[in-house]
């Protein structure tokens, strides 16, 4: 089974809020998915594309030491 990150994990990742992720998935289109209204995770490999296509236009920030992307 391919890894998942979940909700939390995420806001742990980059340094921010739910309110954020939410923010991202609606206008930027991270690819979160919904097991229920209080589930929710992403790909690993659905994650790295998708902060690969963010890069470029420089929306997306890491702000503590782990790597996604390489």
């Amino acid at each position: 089974m391919e890894e998942r990150i979940t909700k939390q994990q995420l806001m742990e990742m980059y340094n921010v809020n739910r309110t954020t992720i939410e923010e991202w998935r609606r206008r930027f289109g991270l690819p979160m998915i919904q097991i229920s209204s209080h589930k929710k995770y992403i790909r690993k490999t659905d994650l790295l594309e998708w902060e690969n296509e963010m890069k470029p236009k420089g929306r997306v920030k890491r702000f503590n030491k782990d790597e996604v992307s390489k």
